[in-house]
C-alpha cells in the first residue's frame, strides 16, 4: 500500500519544507495569518462597513475581532489537544463527533468558496476601476483571475518565500502609510454625531463583514510544520488576530479622516482607492489599488492552495467524493478545479454586500462549532468560560444577521438558504450512498 503523503496547507509551508525541511517560526506562522486575513479584508469591507454603521465603524471590527480572538483561543485549546495537524475535522473527529465533523467539513469547504468569491471580486473591481472599465468588464477580470490561479497551483508553481514576505509587507506598507496621513488629518467633525447609524446597526455590520477575519484558522492546519508548535502556535494565533484588528481600526479611522463617509459608501467596492487618492492624489490612488490588487490575487492563491489539500485530504478519509480527491502529480486537481468553478460563479453577483454577509454566516457558524466544542474538551475554568463566550457570541451574531436578512434583503437570505440546503442535501445523500456500499460489502 502506497504511503499516505500528508499534503502542506498554505504556499510558506510547502516553500519551508523546500528550503532545508525548515519549519514554521513565529514570523512565519503570523505572517501566514495575517496575510490570510488581510488579503481580502479591509480591502472589500470598508465601504460595506461604514455604509451600515456610520461613524462607528471601527466598532465593527473591534467586536468582530473579540469574537475572533476568543475563537483563536479555541483553535489554539484543540490544536494543542490533538498535537497534530488537521483542523476542526479531526478535531470533531478525535472528540467523537464524526458525523459532526463530516458535515461541518463541508460548510467549511462552502465558506472557502464564498471567500474566494470576495476577493475575486474584489480584485476585478480594484482592476477594473483603476482601467476605467465597466461592471461588466470588472466580472470579466473575476473570472480570470480565478482561472489564473488555477493554472498556478495545477503547475504546482510557488512564489519564492521573499516574495511571500514581500507581498505582505509591501500591502500592510501601502495600507499604514495612507492611513496614517489620515490620522494627521484628523477632524472631530468627521465623526459628528458619532453614534450617527444606531447602535443596532454597528452590531449588524459586524456581523456583516465578519468574514474579514476569516483566515487565521489556517494555521492548525500545518501544527506539524510550526517549529515548536506547542508554544508557537498559540501565540501566533493572538498576534496575528490582535494586529489585524489594530489593522483594520486604524485604517477605517484615517480612511474617515481623509474622505467623508457619504463618498465612501458611494465607491463601496473600490472605496480604499478612493482614500488612497484622497491622501497622496494620483500617486495614492494607484497604491492603493495595488495593495488591493497584491491582497486579493494573494488571498485567492493561499485559500486555493490550502482549501483543495483539505479536499484532498478528507477525501482520503472517504468523507467527500473520491473525485474531489483526485490528485495528478501530488496535486489535489479534483479540489482545485470545484474551487474555482464555484468560487468564479459566487464572484458573478452583483453586489459585495452580498458575498460578506453570506461569508460571514458561513464562518460564524462553522466558529461557533469550534468554540462549543473547546469548552465541552477544556479542562480549565478560565478555558471553558473564553470558549462558551465565543461559541454564544457567534451564536448571537449569526441569529442577528438573519433576523436583518428576514427584514431587509430577502434575496440574500433566500439565497443562503438554499446554498446550505443545497450543501445538506448534497452530504446527506453521499451520507446514504456511503451507508449503502457498507450494507453491500456486508
Amino acid at each position: 500500500m502506497t504511503a499516505r503523503v500528508k499534503l502542506p496547507f498554505h504556499p510558506r509551508t510547502l516553500l519551508q519544507r523546500h528550503k532545508n525541511k525548515g519549519k514554521l517560526t513565529l514570523r512565519d506562522s503570523t505572517a501566514m495569518a495575517v496575510g490570510g486575513m488581510v488579503g481580502g479584508g479591509i480591502f472589500s469591507v470598508l465601504g460595506v462597513t461604514v455604509a451600515l454603521a456610520g461613524h462607528l465603524a471601527i466598532a465593527c471590527f473591534i467586536i468582530g475581532g473579540a469574537i475572533a480572538m476568543m475563537t483563536a483561543h479555541s483553535f489554539a485549546v484543540l490544536s494543542l489537544r490533538a498535537g497534530k495537524s488537521g483542523g476542526l475535522f479531526v478535531y470533531l473527529r478525535e472528540a467523537g463527533y464524526p458525523k459532526i465533523g463530516s458535515y461541518t467539513s463541508w460548510l467549511l469547504i462552502f465558506g472557502y468558496i464564498v471567500a474566494l468569491a470576495v476577493y475575486a471580486f474584489t480584485f476585478g473591481h480594484y482592476a477594473a476601476n483603476v482601467l476605467g472599465l465597466s461592471e461588466f468588464v470588472a466580472k470579466i477580470f473575476s473570472l480570470l483571475i480565478m482561472l489564473l490561479f488555477l493554472i498556478v497551483n495545477l503547475r504546482g508553481v510557488t512564489a519564492s518565500a521573499l516574495t511571500e514576505d514581500l507581498v505582505v509587507f509591501v500591502k500592510i506598507l501601502i495600507l499604514a502609510l495612507i492611513s496614517i496621513i489620515g490620522i494627521l488629518h484628523f477632524s472631530p467633525g468627521r465623526l459628528t454625531p458619532l453614534d450617527n447609524k444606531g447602535l443596532t446597526n454597528v452590531i449588524v455590520a459586524s456581523t456583516s463583514i465578519f468574514v474579514a477575519y476569516e483566515g487565521f484558522e489556517l494555521l492548525s492546519y500545518d501544527y506539524d510544520d510550526i517549529d515548536k508548535p506547542r508554544k508557537t502556535l498559540p501565540r501566533a494565533l493572538y498576534i496575528s488576530v490582535g494586529l489585524v484588528a489594530l489593522i483594520y481600526v486604524i485604517v477605517t479611522f484615517g480612511s474617515q479622516m481623509l474622505v467623508s463617509d457619504h463618498v465612501i459608501i458611494g465607491q463601496k467596492e473600490v472605496a480604499f482607492a478612493t482614500v488612497g487618492r484622497a491622501a497622496l492624489g494620483s500617486v495614492g490612488f494607484w497604491l492603493a489599488s495595488l495593495g488591493a490588487l497584491l491582497a486579493s490575487g494573494s488571498a485567492i492563491n493561499a485559500t486555493l492552495f490550502s482549501s483543495a489539500r483539505q479536499i484532498n485530504e478528507i477525501s482520503l478519509d472517504k468523507e467527500l467524493p473520491a473525485s474531489l480527491g483526485k490528485s495528478h502529480s501530488g496535486l489535489p486537481v479534483g479540489g482545485l478545479l470545484m474551487l474555482t468553478i464555484f468560487g468564479g460563479a459566487f464572484a458573478l453577483l452583483p453586489n459585495i454586500i452580498e458575498l460578506l454577509t453570506f461569508g460571514s454566516a458561513m464562518f460564524l457558524i462553522i466558529f461557533g462549532i469550534t468554540n462549543y466544542l473547546s469548552y465541552k474538551v477544556s479542562r480549565t475554568l478560565l478555558q471553558k468560560f473564553v470558549s462558551m463566550t465565543g461559541s454564544l457570541a457567534c451564536i448571537a451574531a449569526v441569529i442577528v444577521l438573519f433576523s436583518q436578512l428576514l427584514l431587509h434583503d430577502h434575496s440574500t437570505l433566500l439565497l443562503i438558504v438554499i446554498s446550505i440546503t443545497c450543501v445538506s442535501i448534497a452530504w446527506l445523500g453521499f451520507e446514504w450512498s456511503k451507508s449503502l456500499r457498507s450494507v453491500q460489502r456486508d
